[in-house]
């Protein structure tokens, strides 16, 4: 019947879902599906031409399945080398957004006093310290202690209670800031006290043991700090030493990589599908060893009971059916995606030599680290500022007040979060498209062009500057949303509505699996970008086109780069803190630190900022890797004549078979 033709057509067709090559060189989905029919016996030959002649197909489809989906062929001879400006629209509307962010910054500057979100307030609305007339009177105190609202700011903190007088600003609370002996049980009675200054700012009592139970923990932590303070300063030579080790540990991790990924691939495979039949077995004799007594009671309880126990006993069978079950699926897979594990193994050692040639890749992420520090450190002082513009609540009595904005400060306060964002965002982009035009210049052209940096800096510059400003837009949108969400989740909270909030984190989340695929894209896009020099969406839908073509490939390879990038965080950061632990305790530095908990601590910060500073760019130089691969393969008609040695040896043992 007609439907099962179509059936039929439909099943020969996407078996060759990711551009399966072999001897008679495919250039793509469209060549594959002629070979397999030109392959097939005579009748099935003439029904699938007969089927075809039948049915008239789009355009696009009928490229597809006739001429098939070709990479263009100049980019067999690597990244284009002529490049225009892409995207230069939200080029020039990213560079008004900036110039409008220094505009609001100068504004901030200018109008904003952060000084009122530190100073303490007295009951009449005065800042201790910074209003007029109290620049001299930094300090606030409560003449009666538990009663906050009733406070005065003074010029120094009463020492001890034996002193009569305080040197202090009248407030319509306090009059008299003087003890009158024998009117202690009077509510309006100025108490006098020990206390010192907190904060550098508010007076508490010194000699309250009630109090001071209160504050001990603030107290025992500030000597703890300070003692932990010491014990970093005495090892920093120590810290130094651990993260030039961490650095060994990198290179040595894709020296190892390069050489030795396949033995590790297959031996984790080999211990997972061995442990899955063990809990096969494991389950199994707890289902042979698993006694259920029958008493031949008629009691209804006894019943239950024993009805129970061969539930339990069954479950343990099934569980192992189960997991036998899996086991053999497992396998299966394991044999169909042979030759896509091979690939994905030969793009993790590329991607582990890549790293090995291209050392200065490594320098990209700490400088953008920097520029991203930057740009949130501005984010908070600037908007500090910008805040400060607002006007004191008069309604609160509390020591510290928050402040009301008006609707244009509000507007400048959002904007400059979205503006932050969007540098944010962008500098990322920065790093990812760098460290994909450096891998990709070295991929194609690594005899001829000894450096890859400095080109792939001058073309994000010069002529991607808009396309990456492009995708860290919409990432900047999607942090925004995800913040406002979470704003609202907490305003539901403190109002103690749980179902908003249960609504609004809800929404969050699913903004934060959204906010995963649009790194995935950008990151894609860039790889894109880097290759073909064309703009963002087009770039986009390249690489997604890619990857359909490809699934099991970018699955397989994916899945396998991050185990590897797991394993490599997992391994430099131990072995760093391993290192800087074993010294620390062994050398004669022990005894100048009073614990080697917070030094070994550093160790670890410092181990994984190293590690993730090499495997972010051993992961982009995986996927960078693969997407080269599938270019230089389709555009020299299925022969990857570029690809590094265990690539092209990988094509030619499939090509073989």
């Amino acid at each position: 019947s007609d439907v099962y033709k179509r059936q039929m057509l439909f099943f020969f067709f996407f078996q060759a879902e990711d551009g399966i090559r072999d001897a008679q060189e495919s250039r793509g989905l469209g060549d594959v599906y002629k070979r397999q029919v030109s392959t097939q016996s005579t009748w099935g030959r003439l029904f699938f031409v007969r089927e075809i002649d039948q049915r008239k197909m789009s355009s696009t489809r009928q490229k597809l399945y006739e001429e098939g989906e070709k990479i263009d062929p100049s980019l067999g001879k690597g990244p284009v080398e002529e490049r225009g400006c892409t995207d230069i629209i939200c080029l020039f509307i990213y560079l008004a957004t900036f110039v409008a962010l220094v505009i609001v910054a100068i504004f901030g500057f200018n109008h904003g006093q952060p000084e009122k979100l530190i100073y303490p307030y007295d009951v009449d609305g005065n800042a201790c310290g910074y209003s007029e007339g109290f620049e001299e009177y930094r300090y606030i105190y409560f003449p009666a202690p538990g009663n906050y609202t009733r406070n005065v700011c003074v010029r120094t903190c009463p020492e001890s209670s034996e002193e009569l007088v305080v040197d202090c600003k009248p407030n319509k609370r306090v009059k008299v800031c003087a003890f009158v002996p024998g009117k202690t049980s009077d509510p309006n009675t100025f108490l006098i006290y020990g206390s010192k200054p907190v904060l550098d700012r508010i007076c508490l009592p010194i000699n309250s043991e009630e109090l001071y139970q209160k504050i001990r923990p603030a107290i025992e932590a500030a000597d703890k700090t300070q003692e932990w303070a010491v014990d970093l300063e005495k090892s920093w030579k120590v810290i130094v030493g651990v993260a030039g080790l961490s650095i060994l540990l990198g290179f040595l991790f894709m020296v190892f990589t390069r050489y030795f990924a396949g033995i590790i691939t297959w031996i984790c495979l080999g211990l997972t599908l061995g442990l899955i039949v063990a809990l096969g077995f494991f389950l199994k004799n707890k289902y042979d060893n698993f006694d259920v007594i029958d008493v031949g009671s008629e009691d209804s309880q006894q019943e239950q009971e024993l009805k129970k126990d061969k539930d339990d006993k069954d479950t343990y069978l099934y569980g192992a059916y189960i997991a036998w079950g899996i086991a053999a699926i497992f396998a299966v897979a394991i044999v169909c995606l042979y030759s896509r594990i091979k690939l994905a193994i030969a793009v993790v050692k590329c991607a582990a030599m890549f790293v090995n040639d291209c050392w200065s890749s490594l320098v990209v992420p700490p400088v953008v680290l920097i520029l991203v520090l930057f740009h949130i450190c501005w984010l908070f002082i600037v908007g500090v500022y910008i805040y400060s513009i607002g006007e004191i609540d008069p309604k609160s009595n509390a020591v510290i007040r928050p402040l009301i904005l008006d609707s244009k400060t509000k507007y400048y306060l959002y904007f400059h979060i979205f503006g932050c964002f969007w540098n944010i965002a962008l500098s990322l982009a920065f790093c990812e498209f760098i460290l994909a035009s450096a891998c990709a210049i070295w991929y194609f052209q690594r005899q001829d062009k000894p450096f890859y940096i400095l080109p792939s800096i001058k073309r994000a510059i010069f002529n991607h500057l808009g396309s990456l400003a492009f995708g860290s837009f919409i990432l900047a949108i999607v942090w925004t949303v995800k913040l406002w969400l979470e704003y609202l989740a907490e305003q539901s909270r403190q109002a103690h509505n749980q179902v908003t909030e249960f609504i609004f984190r809800v929404l969050s989340y699913c903004v934060s699996c959204f906010e995963r695929f649009i790194k995935f894209l950008n990151k894609n896009a860039y790889i894109q970008i880097a290759i073909q020099g064309k703009s963002f969406c087009e770039s986009a839908a390249a690489a997604l086109s890619l990857m359909i073509r490809n699934a099991v490939r970018f699955g397989v390879t994916s899945g396998l780069g991050e185990i590897f990038v797991f394993i490599g965080k997992a391994l430099i950061t131990a072995g760093a803190a391993a290192g800087g632990y074993f010294y620390v305790t062994k050398a004669d530095i022990r005894h100048q630190i009073s614990s080697p908990i917070l030094p070994t601590i550093a160790f670890i910060i410092v181990g994984y900022v190293i590690a993730d500073l090499f495997m972010t760019v051993y992961s982009m130089s995986v996927d960078t890797v693969l997407q080269c691969f599938l270019v230089d393969e389709e555009a020299h008609d299925g022969r990857a004549t570029n690809a590094p040695g265990d690539l092209k040896n990988i094509l030619e043992d499939n090509q073989k078979s």
